[in-house]
């Protein structure tokens, strides 16, 4: 799936553009173990397939994505940007619910549903307390996860507290993330012990255009409910920058390892 989206609670299973709207659902573990990070920015920026990717690939890549929307315009609304990644999401629906339903009998439990998100959680407890605390991290552990391979900190972390912590106690135990996950579960089978195939559509589909939305708030710098060409492809441009270690105007393979295993460090 693709452009500035996720399973977050999970990842985005969108692969192929720029900006992704990070998706905050089943998702999440769904990538097919997140696809290695130098193949998926390869995959969507290299386009003569030399194996490295240059600033002027990059620009014409946004710039290509930016425009099969934009249809001639100088900016996009929130709804142009939905339909960057929509259709992928759309596309994979099918598949992710295939992966999920790990019995086979065409309907989601709370166990099959949950079992992604449980592993999003234990992501963020990395010294296996069995709670998270809402606290910023001191460090920002950025991956690439295209859907424009943006790093996910802080940001990902207050929309986690704000779905799960319900106490409000600043930190999210077990019970209050299987309560959470219960309670939204509920919701979208209307009380039914387990998810259709359509139910699991129509929920993807609502955190997909809410992740698009708040991901769209996010690039908006102007804050006048429109995107320029420069805001869509401004988080890209950032992320050249970093992983274009020696300022060459060219990314290579060597650098997306560098970039891999020092976040591997920092993890």
């Amino acid at each position: 799936m693709t452009s500035k989206a996720m399973v977050a609670l999970g990842l985005i299973l969108v692969t192929g553009g720029a900006a992704r709207a990070q998706l905050d659902g089943p998702f999440q573990g769904l990538s097919r173990g997140q696809q290695r990070t130098a193949e998926r920015f390869l995959a969507t920026f290299d386009l003569n397939h030399d194996g490295k990717v240059t600033h002027d690939e990059l620009n014409r890549t946004d710039g290509a994505r930016f425009a099969s929307v934009a249809h001639g315009a100088g900016t996009i609304g929130p709804g142009q940007f939905a339909q960057l990644d929509g259709q992928n999401v759309q596309q994979h629906m099918a598949q992710m619910f295939r992966r999920l339903d790990w019995n086979g009998d065409g309907r989601l439990s709370l166990d099959e549903y949950a079992g992604p998100q449980r592993v999003r959680f234990e992501m963020f407890d990395r010294d296996g307390r069995g709670s998270e605390s809402c606290a910023p991290s001191p460090v920002q552990h950025a991956s690439l996860e295209h859907a424009s391979f943006r790093p996910r900190g802080s940001s990902g972390r207050a929309r986690f507290c704000a779905d799960n912590d319900l106490n409000k106690d600043g930190s999210v135990s077990h019970a209050e993330f299987d309560s959470a996950m219960a309670k939204h579960f509920a919701a979208a089978t209307s009380n039914a012990k387990a998810m259709t195939q359509a139910q699991f559509a129509a929920d993807l589909t609502a955190r997909y255009r809410d992740g698009s939305a708040r991901y769209f708030q996010r690039l908006d710098a102007d804050h006048d409910g429109r995107l320029s060409l420069k805001e869509y492809a401004a988080s890209d441009q950032k992320l050249f920058a970093r992983l274009d270690r020696n300022r060459d105007g060219t990314v290579t393979r060597d650098e997306l390892s560098a970039r891999r295993s020092t976040s591997h460090k920092r993890g």
